[in-house]
């Protein structure tokens, strides 16, 4: 693959698809900006990409803070490095059936998947539209567009749904000022990460059993989607939703 990209901010870098974004940037040199919630995790994640002979920073943010991301983003802004790329891998799950959902719950929700991807999206944007050269992948999921119902329910189907829309909705604003970004959404399917932890065997055998492929995939096999989506092979990939889910929606 080609790049063209200098630097790229990965939210949700701490563990899981996160985390092999930043590790599949060490190879190309892209300098990756890490921002997870947790310090630990971040160093860890950091650890990994340098050891790959790659160069990386840590934020430690909440996603769902318009306050925490405005730090983050100036100080990107100072640290000499372009911000060319981002992608908001930063998310929860929610397993509460509706009849028992709270507003608490649907609120934090929506906060962390769809909230956050708004402001990391837009203050990205602040950086990369006057420069007219960006690339942003935003994390949807199959439940965003089939509705929940194995591990995630309403809320996380909602807030997913809306990470699709917007995504959509922001190519299209940005093709009418010839902004020179591209802008594309991968849906995953079922993953073996962190958010999926408690799922047990039989929940699992469960779910294999209906998927074409038989399996539940691999944060790796997502992030390599998100990779090519960066690179300038998809320099022509514009607006899309980018299924990585073994067959699950297959439209």
């Amino acid at each position: 693959m080609t790049w063209s990209l200098e630097s790229v901010l990965v939210t949700g870098a701490g563990s899981g698809l996160g985390r092999e974004v930043a590790i599949g940037l060490a190879a190309p040199k892209v300098h990756v900006f890490c921002l997870d919630k947790s310090a630990k995790a971040l160093d860890e994640t950091i650890g990994m990409v340098r050891r790959l002979g790659g160069t990386a920073d840590a934020f430690e943010a909440d996603v769902s803070s318009d306050s925490q991301l405005d730090h983050v983003f100036a100080q990107i802004a100072k640290s000499g490095h372009q911000l060319d790329g981002l992608v908001t891998c930063a998310g929860i799950t929610n397993q509460t059936t509706i009849l028992e959902l709270t507003v608490e719950e649907w609120d934090h929700c929506l906060a962390v998947n769809l909230r956050g991807t708004f402001l990391c999206v837009q203050g990205a944007l602040r950086q990369m539209v006057p420069r007219k050269i960006g690339r942003i992948v935003t994390v949807g999921s199959d439940v965003g567009k089939r509705g929940g119902g194995r591990l995630a329910k309403a809320a996380y189907g909602a807030a997913k749904g809306g990470v699709i829309i917007f995504t959509k909705s922001v190519a299209r604003e940005l093709a009418g000022l010839n902004a020179g970004i591209r802008v594309n959404c991968v849906c995953p399917g079922p993953m073996q990460t962190n958010m999926n932890a408690s799922m047990s065997d039989e929940t699992r055998r469960t779910i294999e059993a209906t998927l074409p492929l038989g399996r539940i995939g691999k944060p790796s096999e997502v992030a390599a989607g998100i990779i090519f989506l960066l690179s300038d092979e998809a320099s022509y990939v514009y607006g899309e939703t980018f299924n990585v889910d073994g067959g699950v929606v297959m439209d």
